[in-house]
């Protein structure tokens, strides 16, 4: 009889030691799944971040006339993604998209720096005019245009 209660005590010993296992395994995973969350959120955070930094060096900034004609070149190819709008003491014009925020659209425009350039025109941008930057983002975060707008 007592091979059977040092059998019984053994399985209860058994079960009790698996218990307290698996909750320390519990104890110890349930914090390192938040921090890995946590963790993964910051990186998608840096990714998206380091994706907008080409934009965000033009945010809240002042920038000469000629940098916002590089800028308006640096973005060709990227018509329905980014618009910039220049404001000079002439005319205000948008090049590559036209963004729309009330109605939170943008279109697609034909960019041509002809007129930009050209030093008698009203849209002429005086490459050593200084110019206040901002960026504008859609209902969703996205950085949609870059506005200049002459000093």
């Amino acid at each position: 009889m007592s091979e059977t209660t040092a059998t019984a005590l053994k399985f209860a010993a058994g079960i009790i030691l698996a218990i307290v296992l698996v909750g320390i395994a519990i104890m110890v995973f349930t914090p390192a799944a938040d921090s890995a969350k946590s963790v993964t959120n910051d990186f998608t955070n840096n990714t998206t971040e380091l994706q907008d930094q080409k934009y965000l060096m033009y945010d809240n900034t002042v920038v000469s006339g000629s940098q916002v004609i590089n800028a308006i070149r640096k973005f060709k190819g990227q018509e329905g993604e980014i618009g910039v709008q220049v404001t000079t003491g002439k005319s205000t014009n948008w090049y590559l998209s036209e963004f729309n925020k009330e109605a939170d659209t943008i279109t697609e425009l034909q960019t041509d720096l002809v007129n930009a350039t050209t030093n008698n025109h009203v849209d002429y941008i005086n490459p050593s005019g200084m110019f206040d930057a901002v960026i504008e983002r859609d209902k969703n975060g996205v950085i949609r245009s870059i506005k200049f707008k002459q000093q």
